[in-house]
């Protein structure tokens, strides 16, 4: 054995050394041969090349503008009756039920009402009074509406309170309602409708309002309070709501056309559009 560091001494090669240093090449050589063909499995495989992703998520692209979500509801399709047919709607104590509105599971609605229950199309809107895209829509399109669908007969129209996007929206409706029992339900819809931001507010500024808009109207203040604050009345709310989570709406303004579904505060164009379809 050679140690390396030390001085070697050196003899004269024989014969049979170099026959034993011959066999040692070649056992070698064999030794390095297997231990090349074993170690190729151990030998660790690089890892593949993975594209890097974006650390910031991209700018989305730009909206686009909000378009008519019309959504055809399950179950038997209602025939969509000419404007010279007269459906039978349904005569409760709470007032009318209209064919389509007993395929919904809608209740009838005493005061909030418009137009000729035997229209050929039925409307049911769910708002809320502190909904910026309600205010839209009654401020924008429902006035179009009343002239061109509902003073001629072709559409009755139905609303539904739905009070979820105003801290305030529920004590407005609920005023609504109360005023509606003294035969003026419109002209608080539109009144409270008009004072939209006053719903976004605390309770105390909402009712200071409330009062305010009721004395304008030549309402009783003090029974239009009572009404509000009656368990009676804040069920119908409830009723309401219950409605609208069986027809799988969580958000405002949602109308009903006959079976059919549209989303958000269209202009008049997108509704005369439909109407017309509804009507052939």
């Amino acid at each position: 054995m050679t140690c390396y560091g030390q001085n070697p001494i050196r003899s004269k090669p024989t014969v049979h050394s170099s026959r034993s240093r011959a066999i040692a090449y070649i056992i070698l050589a064999c030794l390095l041969c297997c231990t090349g063909c074993t170690a190729g499995p151990n030998v660790p495989t690089p890892p593949p090349t993975i594209a890097r992703l974006p650390t910031v998520t991209p700018e989305p692209p730009a909206a686009l503008a909000p378009t008519a979500r019309i959504i055809r509801l399950g179950g038997t399709p209602l025939p969509t009756p000419s404007l010279t047919a007269v459906p039978t709607p349904a005569i409760t104590a709470d007032g009318v039920i209209t064919a389509s509105m007993a395929q919904l599971g809608l209740s009838a609605e005493p005061y909030a009402v418009l137009g000729d229950p035997a229209a050929p199309v039925t409307i049911v809107e769910f708002t809320d009074f502190g909904c910026v895209f309600c205010r839209r829509h009654h401020l924008l399109t429902f006035r179009a509406l009343v002239e061109e669908y509902i003073a001629t007969g072709k559409v009755f129209y139905v609303v539904k309170h739905l009070p979820v996007s105003s801290p305030q929206g529920e004590r407005a409706a609920l005023a609504a309602i109360c005023a509606g029992e003294q035969g003026r339900y419109w002209e608080m819809h539109n009144a409270l409708f008009a004072a939209g931001e006053a719903w976004q507010s605390d309770a105390a500024t909402a009712q200071r309002r409330i009062d305010a808009i009721a004395a304008e109207l030549g309402l009783d203040t003090a029974a239009l309070r009572a009404c509000s604050e009656r368990a009676e009345t804040k069920a119908i709310i409830g009723r309401h709501v219950g409605e609208a989570h069986a027809l799988r709406v969580f958000g405002t303004p949602v109308f009903f056309i006959n079976d059919r579904l549209l989303a958000g505060a269209q202009p008049i164009e997108v509704w005369r559009a439909v109407l017309a379809g509804s009507e052939e």
